[in-house]
């Protein structure tokens, strides 16, 4: 008894790392996530309030609404929004896809078309089908590929220093 007694305590601590440790990567991709939309400039800058919208529910939006009210770029305030693509997107400066929600990233792209909407996923493989930024989890590090071909296609521009840090950017020259 003792035995299956320390085994099971040791399988709930493990869970229980594990919970905590996905929490935190989840926070972590909403930490990428705010400081892609920083080192973003748009054709036009957003106005008040800067609308991040996510497509339809996620296991992100816990820590996607703790950016609510954020101040970004010239001290515009963060509006999370759930949206979807039945919805109007146009009114959406950034917008995140989940990789829960991938099957509909081709759909999603044809309703974007050249609309200058930052487009951010952790999906493996979107930023090749046309998303901006893909964040990635490799060796149990987060990292992120850009698609900057697609970034320039609707005059979305990032900050140098972004781009250095970045695995891998398509579309560079």
């Amino acid at each position: 008894m003792r035995c299956s007694l320390r085994h099971g305590l040791a399988v709930l601590l493990l869970a229980s790392a594990a919970a905590h440790a996905q929490v935190d990567e989840r926070a972590m991709k909403a930490a990428y996530l705010y400081n892609f939309i920083q080192f973003a400039q748009w054709p036009v800058p957003p106005d008040e309030p800067f609308r991040l919208c996510v497509l339809g529910r996620t296991p992100m939006d816990e820590p996607l609404a703790r950016l609510e009210g954020k101040r970004v770029l010239n001290d515009v305030h963060i509006k999370v929004v759930h949206v979807s693509l039945q919805d109007p997107l146009l009114p959406c400066h950034a917008l995140y896809l989940d990789d829960s929600q991938r099957k509909l990233a081709p759909d999603l792209l044809a309703r974007l078309d050249s609309a200058p909407i930052l487009t951010i996923t952790d999906g493996d493989g979107l930023a090749d089908q046309g998303l901006m930024i893909e964040i990635q989890k490799r060796d149990l590090k987060l990292g992120f590929e850009v698609n900057l071909a697609m970034a320039r296609r609707v005059r979305i521009s990032f900050n140098a220093r972004m781009l250095k840090m970045a695995n891998y950017v398509a579309g560079a020259k």
